[in-house]
């Protein structure tokens, strides 16, 4: 990285980026997946704020479709929590039209200087995503989020985004806490079900 402190524009991208960690840490410590989702879809929006002051524009369109699919998907399984009806094949059209913008985003903004094959594993990791949005549980879009948060850091290395980086980190080690404390908990419930020997 050849990081210019003095830079205005870093510097306000960087505090940007550091609402996102905030949000990013607190959003993989959720269950609750309409919860999880609209403080992904927020540090989505400050990391596109962000990406875009360094010129990052193939990452920040994707960050802020990201955003928009997760306050999407997170309007329609708050409307399904509280009984309203949501007609079961709109998730499915708004997965569709999530999946196809990210894909064109991603064909029409990679960089140049950009390995082609990481940009197209971030696109799709950021399926993977769209897909996880659609099933119930949090699993899927768990695991894509750490594989898209693993190819992000070389991204973020490359345009100098600092505290991106420590956030994809954060977000993956937050993720591995969160699958180490259930598997903890299974371990627990697995021995406390397990006859003491006669």
């Amino acid at each position: 990285m050849d990081v210019n402190f003095s830079d205005p524009i870093w510097i306000v991208s960087q505090v940007f980026a550091f609402f996102a960690l905030v949000l990013s840490i607190w959003a993989w410590q959720v269950k609750n997946k309409i919860r999880m989702m609209l403080l992904v879809g927020l540090f989505s929006l400050f990391l596109a704020i962000s990406a875009s002051f360094l010129e990052n524009y193939s990452l920040g369109v994707l960050f802020g479709l990201a955003a928009i699919r997760n306050f999407v998907f997170c309007y329609l399984d708050w409307r399904v929590s509280k009984g309203k009806n949501v007609f079961k094949w709109l998730p499915y059209i708004f997965a569709g039209i999530f999946a196809v913008s990210t894909m064109t985003a991603t064909a029409l903004l990679w960089h140049t200087g950009m390995a082609l094959w990481l940009e197209l594993l971030i696109c799709v990791t950021l399926l993977g995503l769209i897909i996880g949005n659609v099933r119930k549980g949090t699993d899927l879009m768990r695991v894509s989020f750490i594989a898209n948060r693993s190819f992000n850091i070389i991204n973020h290395v490359y345009f100098n985004n600092v505290v991106a980086v420590i956030i994809a980190i954060a977000a993956i080690g937050s993720n591995v806490v969160f699958y180490g404390r259930q598997l903890l908990a299974w371990l627990h419930n697995r021995n406390s079900q397990t006859p003491a020997p006669e």
